[in-house]
């Protein structure tokens, strides 16, 4: 588990909770005390209200109120925001970089349980790599505006996409695919998708569909472990929720 995900089920068993104490955190998330203490004040750090006694055993809290806890944001809107201040950190000049990664931490750990499990799902589909070869960013285009909007609903749905697609050698084909994956090399997006009638996993860059529209008719059940087959380097992408 990355420390990410390790925070987000620690801020999980917080909330579920009036008080626990650090030795009953540590053993529901197979842990030390001793990284609990550490997960607690980086939580802390970045604004999580927690409180209780310090020590060896001490009891600890996540008190109400928090501000931003009060804003209703669906899954998809955090999502958006996730992935823009992930991409922040990409470019290394970009001002507020820092602030959006902290910012986004603190809007993170305010989420309601059952969301914060629907955010990390969704999240896990979504996986960022380095930033596109020279080569590509010449070539590369706009995806259509309507396919942004399509997808969205596809993926967080389940629900089926058909486009016409033109592949690197400029062959014309027409496809039906399941979307169980976003794959992102800025500035170019792929989509990793399960080919319908092919049977078959498939990456699709986005500025190289045309005409989508959504296929109610399929239905499918996100397969994480179908993007991460798909990842062209596994050393260098990483999902959403990594740290």
């Amino acid at each position: 588990m990355s420390r990410a995900d390790r925070l987000m089920d620690l801020v999980d068993l917080l909330r579920g909770r009036e008080g626990t104490s650090v030795d009953a955190l540590a053993a529901e998330l197979g842990v030390t005390a001793r990284t609990i203490h550490r997960d607690l004040a980086l939580l802390r750090d970045r604004g999580m209200p927690i409180t209780g006694e310090p020590g060896p055993g001490g009891g600890v809290r996540l008190e109400g109120g928090r501000g931003v806890a009060a804003v209703h944001l669906s899954a998809e809107e955090v999502a958006s925001l996730w992935l823009s201040a992930r991409l922040s950190r990409l470019a290394s000049d970009l001002p507020w970089s820092d602030g959006a990664r902290s910012g986004m931490a603190k809007l993170l750990g305010s989420l309601p349980p059952a969301k914060a499990r629907a955010l990390r799902t969704m999240c896990r589909r979504v996986v960022v790599g380095p930033p596109a070869s020279p080569r590509v960013r010449e070539g590369a285009g706009a995806p259509p505006p309507e396919l942004l909007r399509l997808f969205e609903r596809a993926f967080t749905g389940g629900i089926g996409l058909g486009f016409a697609y033109i592949d690197r050698e400029g062959r014309a084909t027409n496809r039906r695919v399941e979307p169980h994956g976003l794959l992102v090399e800025p500035p170019v997006w792929y989509v990793v998708a399960r080919d319908v009638d092919k049977g078959e996993p498939r990456t699709f860059r986005m500025d190289r569909i045309a005409r989508p529209r959504l296929l109610n008719e399929i239905q499918f059940r996100p397969d994480p472990a179908l993007v991460d087959a798909q990842l062209p380097d596994r050393e260098r992408w990483r999902p959403l929720t990594a740290t």
